[in-house]
């Protein structure tokens, strides 16, 4: 199995964890709010490091990079928000 497919069927991996988390908690309130779960689940990671418990690891690793994606997701869809804002295209700005 080459790169790109060991990467992609991890990725696959986070995106169901993304969506998961997305179903069950909804999006973010805030930055702020992201940001804390992020540092809880880089927290649980590192524990998980400490123990050397590869399969935790592994979870844990996939749990933060489905905070970091919805994160990111979020940003992006308040950026083009606001970019549509800026020329007058959404209303109540």
């Amino acid at each position: 199995m080459d790169i790109i497919q060991r990467l992609q069927s991890s990725l696959n991996l986070v995106l169901s964890e993304a969506v998961y988390s997305e179903n069950r908690y909804g999006d973010f309130k805030s930055t702020h709010e992201a940001y804390g779960v992020l540092a809880e689940e880089v927290s649980e990671l590192l524990e998980s490091i400490r123990a050397n418990k590869y399969c935790e690891i592994a979870e844990e690793a996939r749990q933060v990079s489905a905070v970091a994606l919805r994160l990111s997701e979020m940003c992006d869809r308040e950026l083009n928000s606001l970019r549509l804002s800026a020329f007058g295209e959404r209303s109540g700005f």
